[in-house]
């Protein structure tokens, strides 16, 4: 598999000034070491009777949100990061949930959204709201599972696929026009201090956050707005650099069991 490589520390890139960065997950909790100061946040639930309610109460139960929070905050520390909550109980919820987290994101004016998760069937509604967002200038990142068969949404042609690369080290990237999940990069969170970095886990979900932070910089520096423009600026300044393409192998990091149908896939 051959990819153009990168390094997202290459130049100055920014700290995301002005960058509103939606993270829909397990919430985020701001007390954290990790976490700077939350945007906001909104949590989506699901009633006894099957309907969606809203509530404020963004805080992470799960702590996988905050932990894939807190790499996006090492690499764009002045982005406006909002908490969209879609886990409770488990890491799994109903497609219809992350439609209508995603709606919102949309409405609220986003500028990226960071899926950390991965859906097993391809719907149709959910689709159509990927476009919708790639028509209103969002970039959608999402993390790809293909061992556990979470591939969409990150092999939409309208999202930013990501998988995590067992060789990649530091900010390193790889990228691929050619490939429906176009990113691959390091998958480890941020380091935690002292005896407590043995219980941190690797995977997928880091990988997007990641490639969220990078593709932060890059707007808020070159303001682009669409993404097939930012697909053009990748390509160009990669080729500029001439980094020889290299082979791949792609790391499979999956830790939890089989959940609903959208589902994140470590922790």
């Amino acid at each position: 598999m051959n990819y153009l490589r990168g390094n997202m520390a290459k130049e100055c890139w920014g700290r995301g000034q002005g960058i509103r960065i939606a993270h829909i997950d397990s919430g985020i909790n701001q007390g954290h070491s990790h976490i700077g100061r939350v945007a906001g946040g909104i949590a989506f639930h699901v009633s006894e009777d099957g309907s969606l309610f809203l509530s404020e109460d963004y805080r992470d139960n799960l702590g996988h949100g905050t932990a894939v929070a807190g790499v996006l905050y090492e690499h764009v520390p002045d982005a406006e990061i909002w908490a969209v909550k879609i886990f409770h109980d488990s890491l799994s919820a109903h497609i219809e949930t992350l439609c209508a987290a995603m709606e919102w994101c949309i409405e609220a004016k986003m500028d990226i959204i960071n899926l950390s998760l991965g859906v097993r069937q391809d719907n149709f509604d959910f689709r159509e709201i990927c476009v919708e967002a790639e028509k209103r200038g969002v970039f959608i990142v999402s993390a790809c599972d293909e061992k556990r068969g979470l591939l969409w949404p990150a092999s939409y042609s309208s999202v930013f696929g990501v998988k995590a690369e067992a060789d990649c080290s530091g900010n390193m990237f790889f990228y691929h026009t050619e490939e429906k999940v176009v990113f691959s990069t390091l998958g480890i969170p941020r380091r935690l201090e002292g005896p407590l970095q043995k219980f941190n886990l690797e995977g997928h979900s880091f990988a997007a956050a990641h490639v969220t932070g990078f593709l932060a910089k890059i707007r808020e520096k070159y303001s682009i707005q669409s993404k097939v423009d930012l697909e053009g600026w990748l390509s160009k300044w990669l080729i500029s650099h001439d980094v020889p393409s290299v082979n791949l192998k792609l790391t499979e990091l999956s830790k939890t069991n089989s959940g609903k149908i959208a589902r994140v896939e470590s922790i």
